[in-house]
């Protein structure tokens, strides 16, 4: 089988046209006028004209010939030779990309199994002098031999972590460049996922990369948000959907294993599902899409904290639209009674939410006792103006405000208005820069006023302590509660300086007190990157991996490896013979004009 290593070069082939286009140019015959004086000329004439004849095309053949050659040789062809023949020792190292995305199916296999073929032919055609590594998604190089790689790679399986491939690159051409052998190469394996080149300097070695299978069409979740983290006993699922298929398809939403909620969704949209706890503690909630050819992104995890409705208080100095929106709410079950939150014009109870006094005598006041608290937080000036919120819970963005104090610390900012803080938090202090009345705000008279003041509640007063999210294999960091991570065999014990690995299995994993008991959770879920398939295009590749990087099929990487091994470069031959088919045009035409009667 024959190859070309620069086919745009046979476009060159065009110019074999033109030698002919001469020829037939110059056939044109003057006008004939017969003289009787040299009627006896005429047969000799018709001999001499068919040697012409003969002559000019022998020519013809000779220049379209040399011009045929010359543009063969600059296409760089190359036959294949047998995938056995011998080679100079080598250092190659083999990207064997096992990432979430390498589970796609195409056609009844997955890419990854694909890829994992290809892994095993080339490690078979090593020699015993070739220097061989191989590096998957963990990030971690190993040296292997034809005897140990086939143990080695069917252990593998894709893994739902995400694979830097321009960092493996460069780490596979730092492995080689340090053998000092005169053939180094890096052979990429993987589905070429765009998403997966994060850029950087250009790798220091040959690279040559395994055009993988085409890749189908996929819808992954990208993200889900619980909102609110404690459920009493309701909430809901916020869920993002990606990936790049125009299809719909159905979600789902399970909470402790049974389906609570279900809708239709597309790549791009963000929906909310709805659920309600059927006991209280700590659950696990998943969102689930209908499978489609890559399985690992169709489901994503959530915590849910279901506790009793808290218990709120709202005293007189909140407001009257404040003190009936509380009674409405609890009246309804949103809201439990009692002294978890209070709502006041000062801090009061453990938890507050604090609104500006009535009287603005009494502002002093207020600023002494968050000093007391410890929040750095004031009340400054008053203003009176024409804003709106931007941010905050539930119904209070968009919300109009006319009149507001100026609020100076720092500390969570949680909305602001006109580019100053409107609602601020410092631990279980929360602080409104205006009162919920008329006259300062429109927010109590719009049908917005009690979610915002559920949301206040219970996604602002109260949040939920310990949770963390983390990707499969991430180191992070838990809250000094957590002594214990609970796995599906025993419990593991938390380093002291509060940093785990979340384990690679997506899921919630639930943390661990002193005592036994549940203080956080752990969500692990993947990397949404990996739900896009597209893959790089052949000018991003050389862009990061530099000008020399080749996209190859299966034959023309068979020829490519270990320097060429696999191939019989023909240039040479042909450029010899274009030569030969030059001095052999000169020698004809010299020979013809030596000959041709004066």
């Amino acid at each position: 089988m024959i190859g070309f290593l620069q086919p745009l070069a046979l476009l060159g082939l065009l110019a074999a046209g033109i030698p002919p286009l001469l020829h037939l140019l110059g056939r044109r015959q003057p006008p004939t006028v017969v003289f009787p004086a040299i009627r006896y000329l005429s047969a000799a004439e018709r001999e001499h004209s068919r040697r012409l004849k003969l002559r000019n095309l022998l020519l013809l053949v000779l220049r379209v010939a040399a011009i045929v050659f010359v543009v063969l040789a600059l296409s760089r062809p190359v036959v294949r030779v047998p995938a056995g023949s011998s080679h100079p020792p080598a250092a190659l190292a083999i990207v064997l990309d096992n990432s979430l995305s390498s589970g796609a199916v195409v056609q009844g296999r997955s890419v990854f199994d694909v890829l994992r073929d290809r892994a095993e032919a080339i490690v078979g055609r090593a020699g015993s002098g070739d220097r061989l590594w191989l590096l998957t998604a963990d990030g971690i190089p190993q040296p292997v031999t034809q005897e140990s790689v086939a143990r080695l790679l069917d252990s593998l399986a894709p893994l739902p972590v995400r694979l830097d491939l321009d960092a493996a690159v460069r780490v596979a051409a730092s492995l080689v460049a340090g053998t000092g052998m005169p053939t180094r190469e890096v052979v990429v394996l993987s589905d070429l996922q765009a998403t997966a080149f994060s850029g950087g300097a250009p790798a220091d070695a040959r690279v040559l990369a395994f055009e993988p299978p085409p890749v189908p069409d996929n819808l992954g979740i990208d993200s889900v948000a619980v909102e609110p983290r404690n459920w009493s006993p309701s909430g809901s699922f916020l869920v993002s959907v990606g990936g790049e298929a125009a299809r719909r398809t159905a979600l789902r939403l399970y909470l402790d294993g049974s389906d609570v909620a279900r809708t239709v969704v597309s790549a791009g949209e963000q929906v909310s599902l709805a659920g309600t706890a059927r006991r209280r503690g700590w659950l696990v909630g998943e969102a689930r899409l209908d499978p489609d050819e890559l399985r690992a992104d169709d489901r994503r995890w959530g915590a849910v904290l279901a506790t009793d409705p808290i218990a709120v208080r709202a005293d007189s100095g909140a407001g009257s639209f404040v003190r009936e929106g509380i009674t409405v709410l609890q009246e309804a079950h949103r809201l439990g009674s009692g002294d978890a939150v209070v709502l006041s014009d000062r801090p009061a109870g453990q938890r507050s939410v604090v609104v500006p006094p009535s009287d603005p005598a009494m502002v002093g006041a207020l600023n002494r006792a968050l000093a007391e608290r410890g929040v750095p937080w004031r009340l400054g000036a008053l203003l009176q103006g024409e804003w709106v919120v931007d941010g905050g819970p539930v119904g209070a963005h968009g919300a109009a405000v006319v009149r507001r104090y100026r609020l100076d610390g720092s500390g969570t900012v949680l909305a602001t208005v006109g580019g100053e803080p409107w609602l601020v938090r410092h631990g279980d202090i929360t602080i409104v820069a205006s009162r919920l009345e008329e006259g300062w705000t429109a927010l109590p008279t719009t049908a917005a006023f009690l979610p915002f003041l559920e949301a206040l509640v219970t996604r602002v007063a109260v949040t939920v302590s310990g949770m963390v999210s983390a990707r499969p294999g991430e180191t992070v960091r838990v809250p000094p509660e957590a002594v214990m991570l609970a796995l599906a065999g025993g419990t593991v014990p938390i380093a002291g300086d509060r940093r785990l690995v979340a384990p690679l299995e997506p899921g919630v994993y639930f943390t661990l007190g002193a005592a036994g008991d549940t203080v956080g959770a752990v969500e692990v879920n993947p990397d949404p990157r990996e739900s896009l398939l597209a893959p790089a295009s052949v000018r991003q590749l050389r862009a990061s991996w530099g000008a020399g990087a080749a996209l190859l099929g299966a034959a023309a990487m068979d020829r490519e490896l270990f320097g060429g091994a696999g191939r019989l470069a023909l240039a040479t031959p042909l450029l010899v013979a274009a030569l030969a088919t030059v001095i052999a045009e000169l020698l004809v035409s010299t020979y013809g004009a030596a000959r041709r009667p004066a």
